[in-house]
């Protein structure tokens, strides 16, 4: 049973992003190649110009399928995403069906069926068959696209796109894309969240008469059926699907370096440093040196077993792990070395990488890595026949790129041919540790000039917001005559000034938000400056309560038994938390506080001020340059999985007895966001002091 195929499409062995494989274990010693047996499949092309793969599986009583259009990359320009909008949107109702009707039928079959803007998936219990595909054929051929439903779909992907703008690995991969591609290439322009709000429903529509045409598309079918059985179901269910004339597009690439340009994103709380090492790799699916190509990467890169992670993790602890990766494109490929790395070894691990960039360029590798690399490639290869879908995969494969008949009949006897100089050759030709952009996403003022030795291109390192507009560091530096004394004084006079605020004895906020689609409300009551009683509640039930009374705190969360009294350090963190005026306390509380420079908040500019915490935690905070007030909090968190970025967002101040508040607040924290929207704000109500009762 396949539920993608077009995921593993990327996966196939011989023409893939060749990522590092995480397994901790030794690969098994080299065998003889074994010979191969692809299994069977049987092809036709259906009058409107559809190709079919049908590969026969009757060991389960189920059917998959899977539709890839074969389309040239789309440059969206100002309407960036509206290419991921419309295959949303091809799963939002029909001519005949509203979304909900249909998402009952589907279920009502227990079928798997998803759209994407390049094809669907879909399966379901072979007796179910006809069933999906009608439901199949309605969706393509009969989408109703309404607003309602776009506005959704734009929604979800504005908060997606507000979860990675903050996220060091996200801004990272959009900066490598953009150097490499260029902005005016589909690889390498940004979808913003005002690109996705300039979205048209003509948009999509247009996109879906253009695109979705029978005669650029690959359906593989594996499972329970023959290929004359299938044939006659598809005859008849896209009879009605016809054929259209698919415009091949073409873009001009960016120069790429003749020499390795060092580039700073700078994140000013960062405590770890995303280092990449990338240069453009002009490697073709299926091309003659893929395969060699691909147990290079192994040896150095690939796995927990390989060079890099070996040498910066095993040997010099800088980071949890080290690797690279080299896909393979018709258009352009890439070659990627990276790891996350301490802020005070950056240069340290970037040296290191820089050595075996060019070790393996430089020296052939043992014949023992060889030998490790080809059984862990041809085991991988072996096991993935294993999976029927493999041959469907292999088919479209062969057909969409060209590749001899044989191709990975053959696949095998390819591995075995490689020799210790073919993987030096290819690490000459696709790894360039002289020519590639060293891209650091991190704490500028902790690593650039660490970085400096690495930029050849005059010494001059350039710098990029995470939105992928290069910026003048100097004027992103720290503003001459102003300080972080200032621009805290100049928050709290645009908050209504420390008169206003010290008149405030009482304050009780209610906001709602949601979680993973769960509504929640949260409470919040502040006496003073040491008396806090916060809560969260839903469906009016609490699922989490924090009381602090002076020098005593407790935390509880019914649903989980906890009942906790805080900690002298958590009551410290805590209370700090709560206070919706936590500046005024910082000089009490011994926080120190740092002006570090300037940046861009959603197109505002914005003071940058670093506060420590007497235990050492730093926090970056962003202070509106034209209003004074507080745009935005960056903290990175300690968690089982690593350092966490938390990131929080104030907007909508609105002003209450002559002090502003902000009545929109958005966290994000992982793959985590929440959105709290203030309801009620009660200025001195004479909150009693039983409310805050242990």
């Amino acid at each position: 049973m396949i539920k993608k195929i077009y995921s593993t499409l990327f996966l196939a062995v011989a023409l893939v992003y060749v990522a590092p494989a995480q397994s901790l274990n030794t690969p098994p010693p080299a065998g003889p190649a074994p010979k191969i047996e692809l299994g069977k499949y049987e092809s036709f092309t259906l009058k409107n110009g559809l190709k079919v793969y049908v590969v026969e599986n009757h060991k389960l009583p189920v059917v998959s399928m899977q539709l890839v259009l074969d389309r040239d990359p789309i440059l969206e320009g100002d309407k960036a995403g509206y290419v991921q909008a419309a295959g949303q949107m091809m799963r939002t109702g029909t001519a005949s069906r509203t979304k909900d009707q249909f998402d009952e039928q589907v279920d009502f079959i227990g079928a798997d069926l998803g759209f994407s803007s390049t094809g669907f998936s879909a399966s379901a219990l072979k007796k179910h068959l006809p069933v999906l595909l009608d439901l199949t054929a309605d969706a393509l051929l009969h989408p109703a696209f309404k607003q309602e439903e776009l506005d959704k779909v734009k929604k979800q992907m504005q908060s997606g796109l507000a979860q990675s703008k903050d996220n060091p690995e996200s801004i990272a991969s959009r900066t490598r894309n953009l150097l490499l591609y260029g902005k005016d290439h589909p690889y390498g322009e940004l979808m913003t969240e005002q690109t996705v709000d300039n979205i048209k429903l003509e948009d999509i529509q247009n996109y879906y008469n253009t695109y979705f045409k029978p005669n650029i598309g690959y359906l593989a079918v594996v499972g329970d059926v023959t290929p004359k059985e299938m044939k006659k179901l598809l005859k008849k269910t896209f009879k009605n699907w016809q054929k259209g004339e698919v415009k091949e597009m073409k873009y001009n690439l960016p120069q790429q370096p003749k020499q390795t340009q060092v580039v700073v994103v700078d994140r000013p709380s960062a405590v770890q440093t995303v280092l990449s090492f990338t240069n453009a790799a002009d490697l073709k699916p299926g091309a003659d040196d893929a395969v060699a190509a691909q147990l290079m990467n192994n040896i150095l890169g690939g796995s927990s077993d390989a060079r890099l992670f070996k040498n910066l993790r095993e040997t010099h602890g800088y980071t949890y792990g080290a690797y690279s990766s080299l896909s393979s494109d018709e258009i352009l490929g890439r070659f990627n070395a990276y790891a996350n790395v301490r802020n005070a070894v950056t240069d340290s691990a970037a040296m290191q990488f820089i050595d075996e960039l060019t070790k393996i360029r430089d020296e052939k590798v043992s014949d023992k890595e060889l030998k490790n690399a080809k059984a862990y490639l041809s085991g991988s290869f072996a096991r993935g026949l294993e999976n029927p879908a493999t041959v469907a995969v292999y088919a479209i494969n062969t057909a969409r790129y060209h590749l001899p008949e044989d191709y990975y009949a053959n696949y095998l006897k390819r591995v075995d041919a490689v020799s210790t100089a073919d993987v030096q050759r290819v690490a000459q030709q696709y790894v360039h540790p002289d020519a590639m952009y060293v891209v650091a996403v991190g704490n500028a003022n902790e690593v650039a000039d660490k970085l400096k030795p690495f930029d050849k291109d005059d010494n001059s390192i350039a710098y990029y917001s995470p939105t992928g507009e290069k910026v003048d560091r100097a004027a992103m530096g720290v503003p001459a005559g102003v300080t972080a004394a200032q621009v805290l004084d100049n928050y709290i006079k645009a908050l209504g000034g420390k008169a206003n605020i010290e008149k405030v004895k009482d304050i009780a906020i209610t906001s709602n938000a949601t979680i993973q689609g769960m509504p929640l409300v949260f409470t919040k009551q502040q006496k003073g400056n040491d008396k806090f009683a916060v809560q969260v509640l839903m469906n009016n039930n609490p699922m989490q309560r924090v009381i602090i009374n002076g020098d005593k705190g407790k935390m509880e969360a019914p649903t989980q038994g906890l009942n906790k009294e805080l900690t002298k350090e958590e009551l410290e963190a805590q209370k700090l938390e709560a206070n919706t005026f936590s500046v005024l306390q910082y000089d009490k509380l011994g926080i120190k506080s740092k002006l570090t420079g300037m940046d861009n908040v959603d197109g505002k500019e914005a003071y940058v001020v670093e506060v420590e915490m007497p235990n050492g935690q730093k926090t970056s905070q962003y202070y509106a340059k034209d209003s004074g007030l507080l745009l935005k909090e960056v903290n990175n968190l300690q968690s089982p999985q690593g350092v966490i970025t938390q990131t929080k967002s104030y907007s909508n101040y609105k002003e209450v007895n002559g002090v502003k508040f902000p009545y929109l607040v958005e966290i994000s924290m992982g793959p985590q966001q929440i959105k709290t929207e203030v309801q009620t704000v009660v200025v001195n109500k004479g909150i009693p002091d039983d409310a805050f009762k242990l």
